[in-house]
């Protein structure tokens, strides 16, 4: 896990991290890190002639400076998904197909100090991606990031939710049925309608089946125009959750 503490300077915000020598931040210029260390939380100083502070950073910061491979969930799918697993403090979830960890992250936060976030990716890369940006956080001795596909001969895992952002979720339904605690819930990030109606056939026995798309529309916040941004968030993919009750 790195040092990594939120650096404001003049208004801006940047992740840093106080374990590397040096430091070099675009339009700010390079110093070394030792310049930071023993800096009062919250208390202004002076660095390369601007004001800066030192602030701690929350998931939002970690997120925005993730680095990026496959496509991340967007925030308004990550908090639609973490309210609808139940998950929890000390609860366990599986996650298949962690892409760049914007979703592991939000859900080992959730389940912190103590649970635990099971994680599948497949793909090497990726899977190089998501180990990098895991150590970035506070919550990386709750994540267990394996670099293999979650399949339905895979043994079981007992947990709270599963969350499955695959091609074929449908597939793994009978092991997610094997793994879940009685109440648990199954959750699938996908991006068609024919995924949906595939996904929902596989689901006999399943209660609450919901689907739902979140759409998000900003506001430009300038007072001289309160209006609707021109640039919303669209579609970005179908969340549907289901609850195994046995």
């Amino acid at each position: 896990m790195g040092n990594f503490n939120l650096l404001i300077i003049d208004g801006s915000a940047h992740l840093v991290d106080l374990d590397l020598e040096v430091l070099e931040i675009k339009n700010f210029g390079r110093f070394p890190t030792k310049a930071l260390l023993n800096k009062e939380f919250g208390k202004e100083f002076n660095l390369l002639d601007k004001k800066c502070i030192i602030v701690d950073y929350n998931l939002s910061d970690l997120q925005l400076n993730l680095k990026r491979g496959p496509q991340i969930i967007s925030p308004k799918d990550i908090a639609w998904i973490v309210y609808k697993s139940g998950l929890s403090t000390g609860k366990t979830v599986v996650e298949a197909g962690s892409g760049s960890g914007a979703l592991t992250l939000a859900l080992a936060q959730t389940v912190a100090p103590n649970g635990n976030v099971i994680t599948f990716e497949n793909n090497t890369r990726h899977f190089k991606i998501v180990q990098k940006n895991i150590k970035m956080s506070p919550w990386s001795n709750l994540v267990d990031l394996r670099n293999e596909e979650l399949k339905d001969s895979t043994p079981t895992v007992k947990s709270s939710s599963i969350i499955l952002d695959l091609p074929n979720p449908w597939e793994l339904v009978k092991w997610s049925k094997e793994s879940l605690h009685i109440g648990g819930f199954l959750i699938c990030y996908i991006p068609t309608v024919n995924q949906i109606k595939a996904l929902i056939d596989s689901l006999d026995g399943w209660k609450e089946i919901e689907v739902a798309e979140i759409i998000q529309r900003g506001w430009q916040s300038r007072s001289s125009a309160l209006r609707p941004d021109n640039n919303g968030i669209g579609h970005t993919g179908f969340i549907v959750s289901s609850r195994w009750n046995g």
